[in-house]
């Protein structure tokens, strides 16, 4: 529920649609609204929700402790195709 409701208080929740939504729930879960806030992820979002660059920005998140790790790799692909579905 809190995801949710930082998500639906963005300025660009209403231009969402859902995989855009569901993706970003997904992302903010994982890696928390912190580094979102911060990440070039969100600017493009803010730029255009649709920015072509979005998909290369999730899969920019998958590493941690400086590693890259398969699964992070394989749920930030899921995220960007769920953002690039209609």
């Amino acid at each position: 529920m809190y995801f949710e409701k930082y998500l639906a208080a963005e300025p660009y929740a209403e231009e969402l649609t859902q995989g855009q939504w569901d993706a970003l729930i997904s992302f903010l879960f994982n890696l928390g609204i912190g580094n979102y806030k911060r990440s070039t992820l969100r600017k493009r979002i803010l730029e255009d929700v649709n920015h072509n660059d979005i998909p290369n920005q999730f899969s920019r998140w998958n590493k941690a402790d400086g590693k890259v790790l398969p699964g992070l790799v394989r749920r930030r692909e899921w995220e960007a195709q769920m953002y690039e579905w209609e």
